[in-house]
């Protein structure tokens, strides 16, 4: 899988840029095992999803398509929804 380049990493915190860059790389296939955020950032889906969706909608990252936006967005949606 290809790694893309956050363009607004210099707003965000390293932790925060982790978390985008781990939803970057893995919205296409879903958002990532439940296990691997809470190994890699030692959250539950419902925080890591409410986190990177307020990322998301306030500093998206330049790197990705409007159409990518969006489709990322609509996988924050479903886990936040799995999550409940």
């Amino acid at each position: 899988m290809e790694k893309l380049v956050l363009d607004n990493s210099s707003t965000l915190d390293s932790r925060q840029r982790e978390m985008l860059q781990f939803e970057t790389e893995w919205y296409p296939l879903g958002g990532g095992s439940s296990r691997q955020i809470v190994e890699q950032f030692g959250v539950d889906d419902r925080d890591f999803f409410a986190e990177v969706g307020r990322l998301v909608d306030n500093d998206p990252p330049e790197a990705l398509t409007q159409a990518e936006l969006r489709r990322m967005r609509e996988v924050i949606r479903r886990r936040l929804w799995m999550a409940r």
